[in-house]
C-alpha cells in the first residue's frame, strides 16, 4: 500500500506545485500562453496556505470524490461554521488560477460532485521519494490476529474487561439517547413590557437579577408572579451586575444621571447599602467575579488610556488600585467582554477587530497566556463559561440573524444552539441550564414622503422577510444600494426608488457593510472582512464587470467610505484620522487628524461629519483641514451615523427615551424643525440616511423589534 507525503511536490499538466511555499510555476507549461497564466505574465504564484492545501489534499486522493465533509475535517478541523464558506471560496479561487490548464489538459481542473464533494480531474504526478510503502491490508491483519491470541491467553481478565466495556458502552448510549431525546426547552421569566438585559441567577438559584431602563431589577423564581423589585435609583443608570458568590451582594457599574461619573459598586441586599469600590466606563460596561471572590475583572477606560481595555482589581485589598492586563497601546484590537471560568483558570475575552469583525480569545489568569478560539466571527453579545470548564456559550450574528452556539475550547469546534434571537447569556451556578436576553431584531430600508403636508410615517422600501439595510442613492443611476441577507450573508443589492427592479452585486459570502455610490454612479465602495477576518478593508466593485478589488492600506480598521472630489480616491478615518485612499494603489495620504464617525463630502470642497470624541455636526474645507467649524451643537445634535445633507440643510436624528425625532436643521435660518415623532428604538442606531432630491424623499434604516425577554434555557447540547 503506497501512502503521499502530504508535503510533496507534484505537477498537473507541467506545471508544479509546492506546497512549502504555497506556489504554482507554470514555467514548464510549454503549451501554456503565458499572458493566460493566473490573468498576468508571471511564471510563478503565490496562493494563500489553505487553497494550497486543498489542492494538494485533492491531488493525494486522485481519482476518487472527497467530500465536503472530509475537507472541512481535515483542512479547517471540522470547523464547519468557518470551514462551509471556505472551502467554497477556495474551490472558487483554484478553479480561477487552474483554467490555464484546461487548454493543455483537455479537462476541468476540478470537478463537482453534486451532493457530495470534488475531484481532480487532471491526473497528478508525485516524485517516487514522495511516496511511502505502508503495510499491506494481509499483514497488517496477520498483526492483529496474533495480538489478539496474546490478549486471549489472558483469559479471565478480559472476559472481565469485556464485561466492564459493554456495561460502559450501554450506558453510554443509554445517556447519548437520551440526550438526543432531550427536547430544547424555553421558559419565559419575564413578560413585563420593555427590554430586559444582562440576566444573572443567584447562587442559590432562586433569584434573577437583570437591567431595564437603565435601573436593576430583583425577580423571585419562587414566586413568578410577583412584580419584579427595582433594587436601583432614579438618579443613577444600572444595566449589568453579578453575583457575589456567597449570593449576599451584587457588583455593577453605576452611572450619575448628573455628573456621568461612573463607579463600580456593591449593593448589600440586606442592607440595601451601595459601597462605591473604583472607577468604570459606563453603565453597561462588561464585568465578571472569581469564584472565590477575591478579584473583580472589567472592561474600563481611564483617564489617561487611549481606549478601553481589560482590568482587574484586587478586592481583598483596602489599598489596592486598578491593574491593566491587557494591550495599552498600539493595538489592533479592542475588549468587548470578559468571564471567568469556574476554575479560575482562564478568562473569556471578546475582542472588536476593527468595526465588523470579533471574535473569543481565552487569557491564562496566573501566566497571562493568550489562546485564540474563533476565526471570523460578528458582534458578540455575550459569553458565559460552562460548568465543565472546556465550553463556552455565546452569542453572535451571522448576516443579520442572531443566535446562540457553543465552542469546545480545546477541539475549537462551534456547534450552533439553533435558538434565534440569543443574546447575553449566563449559566445559572452549579447547573447546566442558563438564561438569556431573547432580542429578535429586523431591519428594512424604509422611506420618509418630505412632500406631505404633515409627515405621519416612514413606508417600507419592500415588504419581505429579509433584513435590509444602509441605503445610499445615486442620482445618476437613479438606483438605491443597500445590504441585504437575502441569500442568507450579508450582500449588496440594489432596486430602483419603489423597491423594484432588484439586483444582487456581491457574492462573497461573508460580511459586507456600509456601500456607497460613486459620483458617476460605476462603481461602489464598501467595507468588507480582511484575509484573516481582522478588521476590515475598502473594498471597490467594479459596476461595469462585476469585479471587486481592494484597496491596498496597512490600517486595520477602516470607518465608512467618502468618495473623494473625483472617483479617484476614497476617503476613510483611521486610528491616524482622516486618510485619502488612491484606486491606483498610490501610498496613502492624511487629510486631517481628526478621526471621524461620519463624514459627508459636500460641492466637493468641504466635508460635513460627527466626531468621535464629541457630539456636533462639524464641516472642514479640504484645503484647510485644520481648521474646523461647529454646525451644530452637541446640545442640539447628538447622532452619528443617521443624518444627511441636503441642498437646503440637513436632516438627522434625535433620541429621547420615550420617542425618536426626525429634525431639520435649515442653513439659512439656523433653526432646527421637528418633522416626525416615532417610536423607540424605531431607528437603528448604527443606520444611515440617504436622500432622493427628485422625490425630495428620505430613505433610511428601519429597526423593527419585537420586545426582549428573559428566558430560561435546557438544551441537550449543554448537558
Amino acid at each position: 500500500m503506497i501512502e503521499i507525503k502530504k508535503e510533496a511536490v507534484f505537477t498537473l499538466a507541467g506545471c508544479e506545485i509546492t506546497p512549502s511555499d504555497n506556489s504554482l510555476n507554470f514555467k514548464n507549461c510549454v503549451q501554456l500562453d503565458r499572458g493566460l497564466a493566473a490573468g498576468g505574465s508571471a511564471d510563478k504564484i503565490s496562493l494563500q496556505p489553505k487553497f494550497i492545501e486543498l489542492l494538494s489534499y485533492l491531488a493525494r486522493q486522485y481519482p476518487n470524490v472527497v467530500t465536503r465533509e472530509e475537507l472541512i475535517e481535515s483542512i479547517w478541523e471540522g470547523n464547519s461554521y468557518v470551514g462551509t464558506k471556505a472551502l467554497t471560496n477556495a474551490i472558487w479561487h483554484l478553479r480561477k488560477h487552474l483554467n490555464p490548464l484546461v487548454d493543455i489538459s483537455g479537462t476541468e481542473a476540478i470537478e463537482t460532485v453534486r451532493k457530495t464533494g470534488y475531484r481532480l480531474l487532471i491526473e497528478p504526478e508525485f516524485k517516487p521519494e514522495d511516496l511511502v510503502s505502508k503495510p499491506e491490508v494481509l499483514e497488517v491483519e496477520q498483526a492483529k490476529v496474533k495480538e489478539l491470541k496474546d490478549k486471549l491467553s489472558r483469559v479471565v481478565v478480559a472476559i472481565v474487561i469485556l464485561f466492564i466495556f459493554v456495561g460502559a458502552g450501554a450506558f453510554f448510549h443509554l445517556y447519548q439517547d437520551s440526550k438526543q431525546l432531550m427536547q430544547t426547552e424555553e421558559q419565559m421569566l419575564t413578560r413585563t413590557a420593555g427590554a430586559e438585559l444582562y440576566p444573572a441567577v443567584s447562587p442559590d438559584g432562586r433569584w434573577l437579577v437583570y437591567g431595564k431602563k437603565s435601573n436593576l431589577y430583583l425577580k423571585d423564581l419562587q414566586t413568578p408572579t410577583d412584580t419584579p423589585k427595582r433594587l436601583t435609583s432614579k438618579q443613577t443608570k444600572e444595566l449589568r451586575s453579578i453575583w457575589s458568590p456567597d449570593g449576599k451582594s451584587l457588583y455593577f457599574p453605576s452611572e450619575s444621571r448628573d455628573s456621568g461619573e461612573c463607579y463600580l459598586s456593591q449593593l448589600m441586599l440586606d442592607s440595601h447599602e451601595i459601597i462605591q469600590i473604583t472607577p468604570c466606563y459606563n453603565a453597561s460596561a462588561a464585568l465578571d467575579i472569581s469564584q472565590d471572590g477575591s478579584e473583580l475583572v472589567y472592561i474600563w477606560e481611564s483617564s489617561s488610556d487611549e481606549f478601553g481595555g481589560l482590568y482587574k482589581f484586587d478586592l481583598t485589598s483596602e489599598t489596592a488600585v486598578p491593574k491593566r492586563i491587557s494591550c495599552s497601546s498600539d493595538c489592533s484590537y479592542r475588549d468587548r467582554d470578559i468571564a471567568f471560568s469556574p476554575d479560575g483558570r482562564w478568562y473569556a475575552i471578546s475582542r472588536r477587530f476593527g468595526n465588523i469583525s470579533e471574535d473569543i480569545f481565552i487569557r491564562n489568569t496566573e501566566s497571562g497566556d493568550e489562546i485564540r478560539i474563533t476565526q471570523g466571527l460578528e458582534d458578540i453579545r455575550g459569553l458565559s463559561w460552562h460548568p465543565d470548564n472546556d465550553k463556552l456559550v455565546f452569542s453572535t450574528e451571522n448576516s443579520g440573524v442572531r443566535a446562540g452556539y457553543v465552542v469546545d475550547i480545546n477541539s475549537k469546534k462551534i456547534t450552533n444552539l439553533s435558538v434565534v434571537g440569543f443574546s447575553y447569556p449566563k449559566f445559572i451556578p452549579n447547573s447546566n441550564q442558563l438564561v438569556f436576553a431573547k432580542y429578535i431584531k429586523d431591519f428594512k430600508v424604509a422611506y420618509l414622503e418630505l412632500d406631505q403636508a404633515i409627515p405621519s410615517t416612514v413606508f417600507p422600501l419592500t415588504n419581505s422577510e429579509f433584513n435590509n439595510r444602509n441605503p445610499d442613492y445615486s442620482a445618476v443611476t437613479k438606483r438605491i444600494v443597500y445590504v441585504s441577507n437575502e441569500t442568507g450573508h450579508n450582500e449588496i443589492w440594489s432596486s430602483n426608488i419603489e423597491g423594484g427592479d432588484k439586483k444582487q452585486h456581491t457574492d462573497l459570502k461573508r460580511r459586507v457593510a456600509y456601500p456607497t455610490w460613486s459620483k458617476d454612479g460605476n462603481k461602489l465602495a464598501f467595507l468588507a472582512p480582511d484575509d484573516k477576518n481582522e478588521g476590515n478593508k475598502i473594498h471597490i466593485l467594479d459596476l461595469s464587470n462585476g469585479g471587486v478589488s481592494i484597496i491596498a492600506s496597512s490600517y486595520s480598521d477602516h470607518r465608512r467610505p467618502i468618495w473623494g472630489r473625483d472617483d479617484n480616491e476614497v476617503l476613510s478615518s483611521t486610528d491616524d484620522g482622516l486618510m485619502a485612499f488612491s484606486l491606483s494603489n498610490q501610498p496613502p495620504k492624511k487629510v486631517s487628524k481628526m478621526g471621524m464617525r461620519l463624514g459627508k463630502l459636500v460641492n466637493n470642497t468641504n466635508i460635513m461629519f460627527t466626531r468621535l470624541d464629541r457630539g456636533g455636526l462639524w464641516s472642514m474645507a479640504l484645503s484647510e483641514p485644520d481648521k474646523i467649524k461647529e454646525v451644530i451643537s452637541a446640545e442640539k445634535f447628538d447622532e452619528g451615523y443617521n443624518w444627511v445633507v441636503t441642498d437646503k440643510g440637513v436632516y438627522f436624528r434625535e433620541v429621547h427615551g420615550r420617542y425618536h425625532l426626525i429634525n431639520f436643521w435649515r442653513y439659512n435660518t439656523d433653526l432646527i424643525t421637528p418633522i416626525l415623532k416615532l417610536p423607540p428604538r424605531s431607528l437603528y442606531g448604527y443606520g444611515s440616511m440617504s436622500y432622493i432630491p427628485s422625490e425630495h424623499r428620505i430613505l433610511l434604516t428601519l429597526s423593527e423589534s419585537s420586545k426582549r425577554d428573559i428566558i430560561m434555557l435546557n438544551h441537550k447540547l449543554l448537558q
